[in-house]
């Protein structure tokens, strides 16, 4: 496997990635908010996963020019790469079952990781750019779900995206088993330190469940409480 990167906080490039990050994706989601009350929000959602979609295959083209494509490094079985691949499939068409994962379970996660940035493929500046493009996307698209699309997650969502992340985790784990790697860091904790993340093996497992339930009761408690303002005729 890949020797990882942690991008130091309070770093240039951590401070550059979240401020350009916060800038471009907000600027976005305004621009969404704006369209969805002309009645041309689908082009630009459309648009944002031709985008996206770009980002993925560059991003696996580059990986196998460099000829550092592996497939205990390389394949999209990060959460992170999971759920990049389902908001390019929410926002293709928007649904219910895919909007709680990413809000409820995805959020949180992508949060966490451009807080304490690790690289799975070593440094490079493209890595860097491409990390915060699309960890910060998977914040904005679900965030684009609950204010352009006007989404809440439904009464017990919680419980099924418990469920269904669990699921996803089970999957994982016999893979890293099968290619002795460590996607969603299952087989050994990240490099990267953060307080959440519970230390020695496998206790950081404990603290993926504690803490990854935690954020999904919290913001399944706080997404239902937004109140949307009917929109004027």
């Amino acid at each position: 496997m890949h020797p990882h990167f942690v991008v130091p906080v309070f770093s240039m490039h951590w401070l550059a990635g979240l401020i350009c990050s916060i800038l471009v994706y907000a600027g976005l989601l305004i621009v969404g908010i704006y369209l969805s009350k002309t009645g041309k929000e689908q082009p630009f959602r459309l648009f944002l996963v031709a985008l996206f979609i770009i980002r993925e295959v560059y991003l696996f083209a580059y990986i196998i020019q460099e000829g550092q494509f592996t497939l205990q490094d390389s394949l999209p079985l990060h959460l992170c790469n999971i759920s990049y691949l389902f908001m390019i499939i929410f926002l293709l068409r928007p649904n219910f079952f895919l909007y709680e994962f990413l809000i409820l379970l995805s959020l949180a996660g992508a949060i966490q990781s451009l807080i304490t940035p690790e690289l799975t493929h070593g440094y490079s500046d493209y890595f860097i750019i491409d990390y915060y493009i699309s960890h910060a996307g998977i914040i904005f698209v679900p965030l684009y779900g609950l204010f352009v699309l006007k989404m809440k997650p439904r009464t017990g969502s919680w419980f099924r995206v418990f469920l269904f992340g669990n699921l996803i985790l089970f999957c994982v784990f016999i893979i890293n088993l099968l290619l002795d790697s460590n996607y969603i860091y299952l087989m050994k904790a990240p490099d990267a330190n953060n307080m959440m993340v519970l230390r020695p093996y496998p206790w950081h497992l404990v603290g993926f469940e504690v803490f990854g339930t935690l954020h999904i009761l919290f913001i399944y408690w706080l997404t239902r409480r937004v109140k949307f303002k009917p929109l004027k005729a």
